[in-house]
């Protein structure tokens, strides 16, 4: 009796052990920042990895004339899992509004799609599908290289001769790499030295009207 009841105790431990406190949930969650210029477009991106697979991804883009986007990733155990966006794009010599989200399942298929222009509800392509798919994997393998270099966004007000960071309001000593900014509002992709002196690689935004400090947007719900 006594065994018997040692053994119901032992696996009634172990199963509240690994329900409640599990590994993956105590591992730290790596926050990451950057962004990117390419053409006409520029991105930011606000990422969060756990055991170096990405859980969330928050991003903000700017295509000139063709319009901007918002997009909010979701990832289980590595594997994306849904996204939704929305912005606007031109569409018949126009800008207009849309909107699309997507869910995938454990295989990567597609089980719910919308996509809305407009009024206009029209159906994704499987390349279209794929597309979104891998412009997630791209913004994440950006993260991580720029992590890896040090590389982090910055954003503040540069009134030609320091700049002052959204957030903590602190006063950063720029150390500009043939770039040149106006004053005012800027975002940036740059290295701290960890003193208050960041060496700017790149220069994502800059706006000389007064401009908020931009946050991650959050277009799903969080479970």
């Amino acid at each position: 009796m006594k065994r018997t009841c040692l053994i119901a105790l032992t696996f009634l431990l172990s199963a509240c052990g690994s329900s409640a406190l599990s590994p993956h949930s105590l591992s730290p969650l790596e926050r990451l920042s950057g962004g990117q210029v390419v053409g006409d477009a520029s991105s930011l991106y606000w990422g969060n990895l756990r055991q170096s697979k990405p859980e969330s991804l928050a991003e903000r883009v700017w295509m000139g004339d063709y319009g901007e986007y918002l997009t909010d990733y979701r990832w289980h155990d590595g594997q994306l899992r849904e996204l939704k966006r929305a912005g606007t794009a031109l569409k018949d010599d126009k800008l207009q509004p849309f909107e699309l989200h997507v869910r995938y399942d454990q295989h990567g298929d597609a089980v719910f799609q919308r996509y809305k222009v407009g009024d206009t509800v029209f159906p994704l392509t499987d390349t279209q599908l794929h597309q979104l798919s891998q412009q997630a994997d791209m913004a994440v393998a950006l993260l991580r290289e720029q992590s890896r270099e040090g590389l982090q966004l910055v954003q503040g007000v540069w009134d030609g001769q320091r700049l002052i960071s959204c957030g903590e309001q602190t006063e950063l000593e720029i150390h500009w790499q043939q770039i040149h900014a106006q004053p005012g509002y800027i975002a940036l992709i740059g290295k701290s030295d960890g003193r208050g002196k960041i060496t700017a690689q790149q220069l994502v935004l800059n706006r000389t009207q007064e401009q908020q400090c931009l946050t991650p947007p959050r277009l799903l719900d969080v479970s």
